[in-house]
């Protein structure tokens, strides 16, 4: 897999000791249901009239919750950056980071959407100085535009992992079809200030997680993008 993401201080710490196994996260960006998004000139269509050509998000502490309750595993602290431009907005899967985790049954993803106050490294300027945790670059009807959030969401993805004994990988999927897309169906226009809420309301619910070992970017145990998700805090500013 291409790698496409930035990883600044990983930490993968056993809440008990024993053996570990390696288990990777990977993320796409496309539609719901496995689905990707048209191809566009220079990247892929949202919506009607609008196209992506970059989205970078940033990421922080990503972890584990063991079935049981008994314990939780912390993947990474970050931050990590997302970044993915081009063809790869239309469905790649991309490796996020790889961790050695204790075996077992776990049933519950959390990771958190925040913004970066300082930039651990250059890659991270662009997000500093906008004061962002997402940010979308494309085009309305021909038009450039950047949008802009500091979303703040604590998101807990719930599903059955099944991790140990053989390669294992989680995936992190995001669906940007519904990004531009009002309750009613009608377009949300980035260029329009008044649209922002909607548009981050609709980026923060746009997250799943499944297990998919097989890395073809389906859930490996046949639903449709793996399970609920529960958000403990949010906040977004245009």
């Amino acid at each position: 897999m291409k790698r496409l993401f930035i990883l600044m201080g990983l930490v993968a710490v056993a809440c008990s000791g024993g053996a570990k196994d390696s288990v990777s996260l990977s993320a796409r960006l496309g539609a719901s249901g496995g689905e990707t998004l048209p191809a566009a000139d220079g990247g892929v269509q949202a919506a009607s009239g609008i196209e992506l050509t970059r989205v970078r998000v940033s990421v922080r502490r990503l972890r584990l919750e063991r079935e049981d309750r008994t314990a939780e595993v912390k993947i990474s602290e970050g931050p990590l950056l997302l970044d993915v431009n081009g063809p790869a907005l239309g469905g790649a899967l991309v490796e996020l980071v790889t961790a050695n985790v204790p075996p077992g049954t776990y049933d519950k993803l959390k990771l958190d959407i925040h913004a970066v106050e300082a930039a651990p490294s250059a890659a991270f300027d662009d997000l500093v100085r906008r004061s962002a945790s997402v940010l979308v670059e494309g085009t309305v009807d021909g038009q450039p535009f950047t949008f802009a959030t500091r979303l703040e969401a604590e998101l807990e993805h719930e599903g059955r992992f099944e991790l140990g004994g053989a390669a294992a990988n989680i995936t992190l999927s995001i669906d940007a079809s519904q990004w531009f897309k009002s309750d009613n169906g009608s377009r949300l226009n980035p260029l329009d200030a008044g649209a922002g809420d909607a548009i981050v309301a609709n980026i923060r619910a746009s997250f799943r997680a499944f297990e998919d070992d097989d890395e073809d970017g389906l859930d490996d145990r046949g639903h449709d993008d793996g399970g609920d998700d529960h958000g403990e805090h949010d906040g977004g500013h245009h």
